[in-house]
């Protein structure tokens, strides 16, 4: 057994630690997982991103991974921390060369959406601060209002609208909130239900659901800005409910920022209300 006197080491990930790396995620209880569309072992495969590993001894003891930058911004997409460590020692350890190496990558500022209670007592002494909410909404039972569809028609997503549907979710999104088109096509291809809209043949707006079990979930919904507030979103989600009530599954949930008053209407205008699931999203700037 290493003793906990024994310097903490700080290294990048390399691909012979991925045992390591995988077993601390799958069995610490103090851990984060925001990979959205991935499993872990699929992130650090095939997308990758700026992760640093912290040993005492030879035993993994902690781990952070943050995505790489798009228009400076990036995500803490993992952290792990080894069952019975100091965490604020290894977190404040970690966090340093994390730092270091996201602003060489071109990070200005990295987002953390506290998914678990005890991410969200470590990050304060580290210098990130709340910004934002995420609110979870859920509705259940058949009742859906009318909806007029002011001439937009509504068709079942293919492969080859991927490239639509991200440039509308790019222009729809500011950072750091906007997918990529590789994000866009995974989301596509593990989607439950994709739904496009089209206006005089042009897309308009998609959104993408996900089934888990017995429960649907509106994973992703985004119009055109200059069409945002024209009943297109209010479309899509009513068609994303109804695709599910067709299979049988009438509980469906989605999240959306506290301040997105639009969105929260158009949910709440089709019977979703707030479960009282808030999450912090916090933020750090770096110079």
């Amino acid at each position: 057994m290493v003793s906990s006197v024994t310097p903490l080491t700080v290294v990048p990930y390399e691909r012979r630690y991925r045992a390591e790396v995988l077993d601390l995620i799958s069995y610490s209880y103090q851990r984060h997982v925001h990979l959205d569309w991935y499993d872990a072992d699929e992130w650090l495969d095939h997308i990758g991103g700026i992760v640093q590993l912290a040993w005492r001894g030879t035993h993994l003891v902690g781990m952070l991974g943050a995505s790489y930058p798009t228009d400076g911004m990036a995500w803490l997409r993992l952290a792990a921390l080894a069952d019975g460590v100091h965490e604020q020692e290894v977190m404040d350890r970690l966090w340093v060369p994390l730092v270091d190496a996201m602003v060489v990558a071109g990070v200005r500022q990295c987002w953390v959406l506290a998914l678990e209670p005890w991410l969200d007592y470590a990050l304060a002494p580290l210098g990130l601060r709340q910004v934002e909410m995420l609110v979870t909404l859920r509705r259940e039972g058949a009742a859906l209002p009318p909806v007029d569809s002011h001439g937009v028609t509504l068709h079942t997503a293919t492969i080859d609208d991927v490239e639509e549907m991200t440039a509308i979710d790019q222009a729809a999104f500011a950072p750091p909130y906007p997918m990529s088109a590789h994000d866009m096509r995974r989301a596509y291809r593990t989607s439950a239900i994709s739904t496009v809209a089209r206006l005089d043949g042009r897309m308009v707006g998609f959104q993408i659901s996900t089934r888990h079990g017995d429960q649907g979930h509106l994973a992703r919904l985004a119009v055109l800005p200059e069409l945002q507030g024209h009943g297109i979103g209010v479309l899509l989600t009513r068609e994303c409910v109804a695709a599910f009530l067709r299979r049988q599954v009438d509980a469906v949930s989605v999240n959306t920022q506290a301040s997105n008053t639009r969105s929260l209407k158009t949910y709440q205008a089709l019977g979703f209300a707030r479960t009282g699931y808030d999450l912090p999203i916090y933020a750090a700037t770096f110079a």
